[in-house]
Formats: C-alpha cells, sequence, structure tokens
C-alpha cells in the first residue's frame, strides 16, 4: 500500500480506503498492477514503475509474476538504468532520473539526507534525526514512505544496532532485498 498524504492524490479520483487515527483522517491508496506503467524482474525482486507524465513518482517491490513490457523511450531507458545499477558487480553508483515527489515537507526533508549518504556507507535513523532536530523514529516512518526506493537509498539507512528495517518490514522479503543492496554496496550487516 502506498501512503499519500496530499490533496492532489484526492484530484486524481484514485480508489482509497479512509482511515480514522488521533491526528486526523488519512487516506490510503489501494494500487493494483494496472496503475503500474512497467513490471519486469530483476535478480533482487519484481519491481514495478509508476509515471506521471514524464517522471517517475513510484518504484515498488512486488510479489506478482506479472510482466508490463515499457512503452515507450522513457520507460525503456528507466527500467535499463534500473536493470544496470542492481547487476552484480555494477560499477553504476547512482542514476539519474526524474522524478516527483507527492511527501510532506518533512518525508522531503528526511529523503533530502538520504540524497546526501555517499555510495557503501550507511547513516543511522538517529544520525539523520540530529541533523534534523528530530526523533529517530520519525526519520523511520519517512524512510517506510519513500515513494522510490533504490533511486532515493533509503537502505542505507540504519538502526545503532543493527539492520533496521526496511519498507516497514523488520523481517522477510523485503529486510533480505535491503541487505541484498547493502552488500552490492559493499556494506555487510
Amino acid at each position: 500500500m502506498f501512503l499519500n498524504l496530499s490533496t492532489s492524490a484526492l484530484r486524481r479520483e484514485q480508489p482509497f480506503n479512509n482511515y480514522l487515527f488521533a491526528f486526523g483522517l488519512i487516506y490510503i491508496m489501494r494500487v493494483d498492477n494496472k496503475r503500474y506503467d512497467v513490471i519486469f524482474p530483476t535478480d533482487l525482486a519484481t519491481i514495478g514503475l509508476r509515471f506521471l507524465d514524464s517522471k517517475l513518482i513510484g518504484v515498488s517491490y512486488m510479489d506478482e509474476e506479472e510482466f508490463k513490457a515499457p512503452t515507450g523511450k522513457l520507460f525503456t531507458s528507466v527500467k535499463q538504468k534500473i536493470e544496470k545499477m542492481l547487476q552484480a558487480r555494477s560499477a553504476i553508483k547512482n542514476i539519474e532520473i526524474d522524478f516527483q515527489l507527492d511527501v510532506t515537507p518533512f518525508q522531503g526533508k528526511v529523503l533530502h539526507q538520504l540524497q546526501e549518504i555517499p555510495y557503501g556507507e550507511t547513516r543511522t535513523y538517529g544520525d539523520i534525526a540530529k541533523i534534523l532536530d528530530t526523533s529517530p523514529r520519525s526519520v523511520g516512518n519517512a524512510c517506510r514512505n519513500n515513494p522510490l526506493p533504490i533511486i532515493i537509498p533509503c537502505h542505507r539507512v540504519i538502526a545503532a544496532t543493527g539492520i533496521g528495517g526496511y519498507d516497514g518490514a523488520k523481517s522477510g522479503k523485503l529486510l533480505e532485498i535491503k541487505r541484498s543492496l547493502l552488500a552490492r554496496e559493499g556494506v555487510h550487516l
């Protein structure tokens, strides 16, 4: 599921589930494969890409074995860049892709900090929290809702006592993806 707190998503008339929490009503957008412009396998995971006009707006790890070939040069180019970066022993450390974020101002600050972490290095949730004068948990929540994992490297953020979580998971396939991404960068936890 993709958490979207913006009113722009409401104007796009997406299907939503409503949930009421102590701090107000939020909308959880249900995403199905028809919303992905490209779905492709890698040795890491099946990856789904979503675009708005000419900008990448979402990268998801998917359980489905269903694939959707890219249509057009832009979709093909982004898919190929991600595939090359994820290849074993790839020399590509970062990729340049035009993207658009639909996030809160706080999450934008956290995601900017993630982009500052060099390839092959990590930072703790606490390190980023100190920079932003906030709590490690708030940083973790912002990382969990990163709409562009791989592109904005939230896998480089770890807990003070170990690997931490990934995309909201504390174990299982998503955490193995984080371990694999870090190992490809020479970081072994």
